[in-house]
């Protein structure tokens, strides 16, 4: 196999191609698409993706069905300021790291509702079948003012697909792997219904090298299934809206086999009081259970939240005036160690006064937790349009994480790595500047700087390896996103130069690379056929053992033939050129793979 070792140079040629893309942009003779896409994420309100206060990316359902992506791990790992850590091949626990942060420091909600794990204040994104996603929004940088704990590094919003008449796709390929797909939607004018399932399997790869600590040279399963049911029915004072969605795993690895159970379901009411006052009304519910089997031993737990929100708009003559009220109980059991729950309430403000030339954010929460007491947060940003096509904003602010049921309360094993009910919220403070400029009316440029300081950082630390609020982080970085969309053209390039360290030592934070790179092409043909590819490219970082690995780029190649009208085939081939890499120390990345599928939407 090759393998491929990104240096200094990659990472300026890398930047280079990225200069050139938004002077060199392929001849436009064609139509361009003028899609302004709208944000909900960034500020709880409806607005439009270039204007949005900080760092915003949007990945459509149509980008998401182009990439021909197995799971969210090949979508997100091509998103400026996100590092995609996966233990093995498809299924393997699954990490992400947003600027830097560690991996609970993202707040993700899919339709609303929040995800990661109680125990560990994570989302196990190998849990979320990417057949489910219609819409990914990324908010980058603090948001703890409106959402409350978790969203140091960001927020990132998943929306669940909404059926639209009759699909089956069936996939086959390499690692035996073969999985099948269908939905059903119908409605009328002012109601609609959906349903989708889907069921994959595939013997997968050794998860482990002989470099891991429980190697054992045979390949690692996954088998898993997922079904959505979702509606809205819009009547004279508002519109009804629900989801469900349940999905399970069964997962093998070098020491066992791991089943997983989620299940998610959302129920909202949007409507008005009066003109100029907007109001959503929303309960939501999450459930996850993990059993792991090791052989000699096993391991479960299990979790529910269940969230309230009501969330309100009002046109006032000076501004508009954003508030709300937060509500989420959450359990969580560990066999034989732990049976906990507590509960937390948020108020948050958010105040934009109507000016002429500068557009004025400024919000605060305040959470009260069961556990840890209060806390309260703040943000405030300022933006301007800088000539006919580019916008600056400036923001500052505030955010915190509450410690994990798993930190306070695990008795550890065999007295070490203890919980400990004392601890204290993380707590950051974070300085950014974004610039975004239209390339014309198909494309944009974004630029963006932040500098985040983060402390109280819970660790496993002293003679126990008990949990103790011990480190500080410095999280710096600068973020370049390019997107071209036309009739003919869709083109997407990002590069991040970051530096996450630890303040007390100096030392990398683990497994988040100092640089790396993307680009994606897409091009489509009269009669509906089209090709595209992507690459993808990361810089050394340091892991367990303080063991530094090297960097690793990734090449894959996808396109689409339609057979009929309602009948197309798709190929991709993920990791082209074979590359030899680990994703984690003593774990294999995904080889040379390719998948061949037949999708049928009349």
């Amino acid at each position: 196999m090759s393998h491929t070792k990104p240096g200094p140079a990659a990472a300026t040629v890398a930047l280079a191609a990225l200069a050139c893309i938004t002077t060199a942009r392929p001849s436009e003779p064609e139509e361009t698409l003028e899609l302004e896409h709208l944000v909900v994420t960034a500020s709880r309100r409806s607005e439009p993706a270039f204007e949005a206060a900080g760092s915003v990316t949007v990945i459509s359902g149509e980008e998401i069905r182009a990439s021909l992506a197995e799971d969210l791990v090949e979508v997100l790992r091509l998103q400026a300021g996100i590092d995609m850590v996966r233990t093995g091949g498809p299924g393997a626990q699954t990490s992400l790291f947003m600027r830097g942060g560690n991996s609970n420091h993202v707040l993700v909600l899919v339709d609303g509702v929040r995800v990661s794990s109680p125990h560990t204040g994570a989302y196990a994104w190998e849990q979320l079948p990417l057949n489910q996603v219609e819409r990914i929004e990324i908010v980058r940088g603090p948001r703890a003012s409106l959402y409350g704990s978790d969203a140091i590094g960001g927020v990132i919003q998943v929306f669940t697909r909404r059926e639209l008449g009759r699909r089956m796709r069936l996939t086959a390929g390499s690692h035996d792997t073969v999985e099948l797909e269908a939905g059903l939607g119908f409605g009328s004018q002012h109601a609609n219904f959906g349903i989708s399932a889907a069921h994959r399997e595939t013997d997968g790869v050794s998860a482990q090298n002989p470099g891991g600590y429980s190697y054992h040279p045979d390949n690692d399963g996954l088998e898993a299934s997922n079904a959505a049911i979702n509606g809205s029915w819009e009547t004279g004072p508002g519109t009804l809206g629900f989801m469900l969605l349940a999905s399970r795993s069964e997962t093998e690895f070098d020491e066992g086999v791991s089943d997983a159970r989620q299940s998610l379901a959302a129920l909202a009411w949007d409507g008005s009081l009066k003109p100029g006052w907007e109001y959503r009304l929303q309960a939501g519910w999450a459930d996850d259970e993990l059993d792991s089997d090791f052989g000699f031993f096993a391991t479960g737990f299990a979790s529910t939240r269940f969230d309230l929100s009501w969330q309100n708009r009002l046109q006032l003559a000076g501004g508009s005036l954003g508030f709300g009220l937060d509500y989420h109980d959450e359990t969580g059991v560990s066999a034989g160690s732990y049976d906990v729950g507590r509960d937390n309430a948020g108020l948050y403000l958010l105040w934009e006064p109507r000016l002429s030339t500068v557009d004025v954010q400024m919000s605060a929460r305040l959470d009260e937790n069961s556990e840890f007491g209060s806390e309260f947060t703040w943000q405030a940003s300022a933006a301007r349009d800088v000539g006919r096509s580019g916008r600056l904003t400036g923001l500052a602010g505030t955010a915190f994480r509450a410690p994990s049921l798993g930190e306070q309360f695990s008795p550890g094993f065999g007295g070490l790595f203890a919980g400990n009910p004392l601890l204290r919220p993380e707590s950051s403070e974070t300085l950014e500047l974004v610039y975004r400029h239209r390339l014309g009316p198909a494309a944009t440029l974004s630029i963006s700087a932040h500098d985040t300081r983060v402390s109280q950082l819970i660790a496993f630390s002293g003679p126990g390896f008990g949990a103790i609020n011990v480190d500080n982080a410095s999280l710096r970085g600068i973020e370049f996103e390019y997107s071209l969309g036309t009739e003919d053209w869709s083109i997407r390039a990002s590069a991040t130069l970051q530096e996450a360290e630890d303040r007390a030592t100096g030392g990398a934070l683990l497994r988040r690379p100092d640089r790396k790179a993307s680009l994606a092409i897409d091009r489509r043909f009269a009669g509906g056929a089209w090709i595209g590819g992507d690459w993808f490219v990361s810089g050394s970082r340091l892991d367990v053992g303080n063991r530094e690995l090297p960097g690793y780029g990734i090449f894959s190649l996808r396109g689409g033939y339609p057979l009929s009208q309602s009948l197309r085939v798709e190929l991709r081939l993920e990791n082209l050129l074979d590359a030899d890499y680990e994703p984690a120390a003593g774990f294999n990345g995904l080889e040379r793979s390719g998948f061949l599928s037949l999708n049928w939407q009349p």
